[in-house]
């Protein structure tokens, strides 16, 4: 019966946030991995998109406040972190992540600066998602194995 219960608190919420458009389809094919892979997949792909995301505002951050800055390089982080965002199926961090990268083209700092703020925004709204949806999952890991 609790296990039960944890598991229709964490599919509404899980559909809470396709329905606010925080996360797509994609992860809900993140979620079925986890039947398919191993009982903590999901923890675990949280988890290490969530180290990378931090790890990566750092180094963009550090870059885009240089005096020069190198577009290319912050580009390409900034294409990496957007197909690892599109691949968790976090929608609003990866359109903010978009905006990022049409400013790396266009060379312009201050753009750059104001799509990293926004996809730094997207990203602690998506984290502090992320942060209950994986108590829930703990939880519900923790009834399954009898804990």
């Amino acid at each position: 019966m609790a296990l039960a219960l944890q598991r229709s608190l964490f599919y509404n919420f899980v559909q809470s946030m396709f329905d606010e458009g925080i996360v797509n389809d994609e992860f809900f094919q993140l979620l079925a991995m986890k039947d398919a892979i191993r009982q903590d997949y999901v923890v675990r792909a949280i988890t290490s998109y969530c180290i990378y995301a931090q790890n990566l505002f750092s180094y963009l951050t550090y870059h885009i406040s240089q005096p020069e800055v190198d577009y290319h390089q912050v580009d390409a982080s900034a294409c990496d972190f957007f197909l690892r965002t599109s691949s968790i199926g976090a929608e609003h961090v990866k359109l903010s992540c978009a905006e990022l990268i049409q400013a790396c083209q266009e060379n312009d700092k201050e753009y750059c600066s104001c799509a990293l703020y926004w996809t730094k925004n997207e990203y602690s709204k998506l984290r502090r998602k992320f942060e209950t949806l994986l108590q829930m999952e703990r939880k519900i890991i923790d009834l399954e194995n009898g804990h």
